[in-house]
């Protein structure tokens, strides 16, 4: 669906075929790339202003809409700038159900606590704000997944503009994958990451544009994975399987990635599982006798290590 930079968007001959390719070439010469990143960083912006805006009018038809119990308990915190914003995040229910969390008396003496510390002079709202922040990007804290969901920015794009993004993204990820194969490791991860952090931002409007999305961020984890491997950083390479296989449990490229960065982590077992499920998706796949191998050299390397620390440690007692 989305052509790569340099194929023609629109196809044909003719004068407006010839004005396309004289302005695709001019945007393909590198001392042209700076302009086209910007003209494309302000029309996300853009997007994401628009965004807030509609967030803040369904924030106010929300407290309209709710009962005037609910409207009378969060009347109080939007006067401040911090507590505005968490309350902000009750209309983002996915239920729908704000009157839920504005008459929720645990929520509403967390919020008075915060608005006395403030208001006598113990927290500033900059520090209140950077602790609520911390407290909820806490994983051990029950509200984490939900306040990582809930403050997630991403810009719901139109087809042209989304085009243009994930445009984007691949020159990251081909550049990414021209130092890959250098060797040039750091590099590569370097435009991985810039790659990833442009996908992750944008959302499609239709259906099909967003499963262009999310095949291009499940590839672009993929790609980071093999370049953790390749630095033996075999956490961070699980890490980037596991974002990958949630949005496709069934992608063979990060199973294969994440049974090799497993082995090298030593957890043999967690590796057997994730290649039985390779195994099941498709027992012909080319990776199974490279994992296999790589089982069992390392399981040898382990066995020799062992024997080894055993002759050292039974050498210093005598």
């Amino acid at each position: 669906m989305f052509s790569a930079p340099g194929n023609d968007f629109m196809g044909g001959g003719g004068p407006g075929g010839a004005m396309e390719a004289s302005f695709k070439e001019f945007l393909a010469r590198p001392e042209n790339q700076p302009i086209l990143e910007k003209h494309q960083r302000k029309e996300v912006k853009q997007a994401l202003k628009l965004q807030e805006k509609i967030h803040a009018l369904k924030f106010r038809s929300t407290v309209l809409d709710s009962d005037y119990d609910a409207q009378l308990s969060i009347a109080p915190f939007l006067k401040n700038r911090v507590l505005k914003k968490v309350v902000m995040t009750f209309a983002n229910d996915p239920n729908g159900d704000f009157e839920q969390w504005a008459k929720n008396p645990r929520v509403i003496e967390m919020l008075s606590t915060a608005q006395k510390m403030m208001d006598e002079g113990r927290m500033t709202e900059d520090e209140m704000e950077e602790y609520f922040i911390r407290l909820l990007k806490d994983p051990s804290n029950e509200f984490h997944e939900e306040f990582e969901a809930k403050t997630r920015q991403v810009a719901r794009l139109p087809t042209d503009q989304l085009v243009q993004a994930l445009n984007e993204h691949l020159v990251e990820r081909r550049k990414g994958n021209d130092a890959y194969r250098k060797g040039a490791f750091a590099e590569a991860l370097h435009h991985y990451v810039r790659a990833k952090s442009i996908v992750d931002l944008v959302q499609g409007l239709s259906q099909a544009d967003q499963i262009e999305v999310i095949s291009n961020r499940i590839a672009v984890n993929c790609n980071i994975a093999a370049v953790n491997l390749a630095t033996k950083d075999f956490g961070a390479a699980v890490r980037a399987c596991d974002d990958a296989l949630e949005l496709d449990p069934e992608c063979q490229k990060a199973l294969a990635r994440k049974a090799k960065a497993l082995i090298g982590r030593h957890e043999y077992d967690a590796a057997d599982q994730v290649t039985e499920h390779l195994r099941d998706l498709n027992m012909l796949s080319e990776e199974l006798p490279e994992i296999e191998k790589l089982m069992r050299v390392t399981k040898v390397q382990d066995k020799k290590s062992e024997a080894s620390f055993r002759n050292m440690f039974g050498n210093s007692t005598q």
